[in-house]
């Protein structure tokens, strides 16, 4: 099994990448689907993956606002 890519790493790529707002965008829908969907599982539920799941949602959700971007009724 492979390490996750670090949150910190994770913003450097969003804002080096040629459409930042796209990779917003897209991390805003799915971080979401993919917190709920770890938080579901029966079997090796780690709490340690889902808190670094919420910390990128979090870093994301920033960078949103910062550029003006909707993010559709999220709270964080």
């Amino acid at each position: 099994m492979s390490n996750p890519i670090s949150t910190a790493s994770l913003k450097k790529l969003i804002l080096k990448s040629n459409d930042p707002k796209a990779k917003i965008e897209l991390l805003l829908r799915t971080l979401p689907y993919t917190i709920e969907q770890e938080e579901k599982r029966d079997t090796f539920y780690n709490a340690k993956v889902v808190k670094g799941l919420t910390d990128k949602l979090l870093m994301v959700r920033k960078l949103a606002r910062q550029n003006n971007i909707p993010t559709y009724g999220l709270i964080g």
